[in-house]
């Protein structure tokens, strides 16, 4: 009967500065769950995430609130890529219309490095035409298309995060920390020699890192010392979640 079994329908929204387009599509599309990405605001407006959170109740949609910076791109990514992440065994679904125009970018991107489905809601009614939100009702529902792309795998971001803690490492030290975190890159390899080891890491993760600009190599006479870039620390902060070495919760080593 498992086989049988149909995965919840995960829902994702940020809460700006309107209701109708979180809680109406999530209600039309029978959602099991919302996760409500919410912004600590100290602007001067009212907060719309108590009516939302009334709304899903009435309706009874279970929902939930983690903390995501809506104006910041590289939390946006690995917020929803965390979530997602999360609810692996479910159908996870990306609404890009309620946040900003960054979140909606981020949104994207990460659901194209996930696979969750990304949708727009369409308004009755904006701005100038509203009470007081930024749009009000659903006039429709789009499913927007995604397409493959790249980004770091786990071992890389592993290595990201490593650098971003613990500072400048040669090779020689990010080998030592490769085989303690059991990465694959040594982890399922038995190397014969010391070279093949500097080999392994350099195809399987350096390389990258390096031509994606994320780590900068230093070299002087026989050594190589490897420094995280601050496009590395933006990368990091982004895909955090597809580190296998550690809580996404240390997304802020990436800061800096």
């Amino acid at each position: 009967m498992d086989d049988l079994a149909v995965p919840d329908r995960i829902h994702v929204a940020p809460v700006g500065y309107e209701n109708d387009r979180i809680v109406l599509p999530a209600a039309e599309l029978a959602a099991d769950r919302l996760v409500l990405l919410v912004y600590d605001d100290e602007t001067d407006h009212p907060s719309y995430l108590p009516e939302v959170r009334e709304r899903l109740d009435d309706r009874g949609i279970p929902h939930e609130s983690i903390p995501c910076d809506i104006f910041d791109f590289y939390d946006s990514i690995g917020t929803v890529g965390q979530v997602v992440s999360e609810f692996a065994d479910a159908d996870v679904y990306v609404n890009l219309a309620t946040g900003t125009k960054i979140t909606a970018i981020g949104g994207m991107i990460a659901c194209m490095a996930t696979g969750a489905t990304p949708y727009y809601v369409r308004a009755e009614a904006y701005g100038p035409l509203t009470e007081a939100d930024v749009a009000e009702g659903v006039r429709s529902l789009v499913e927007l298309p995604t397409y493959p792309m790249e980004y770091p795998d786990p071992q890389q971001v592993a290595t990201l995060r490593h650098l971003a803690a613990e500072g400048a490492a040669t090779k020689k030290q990010l080998i030592r920390f490769a085989e303690s975190a059991d990465l694959p890159a040594l982890a399922d390899h038995e190397a014969r020699n010391r070279k093949g080891k500097y080999r392994r890491l350099d195809a399987r993760v350096l390389d990258d890192l390096d031509d994606n600009g994320y780590v900068s190599l230093d070299r002087s006479g026989r050594s190589t010392r490897v420094s995280i870039t601050d496009a590395g620390r933006d990368a990091l902060r982004a895909f955090a979640y597809l580190d296998p070495t550690g809580s996404v919760d240390d997304r802020s080593d990436a800061s800096g």
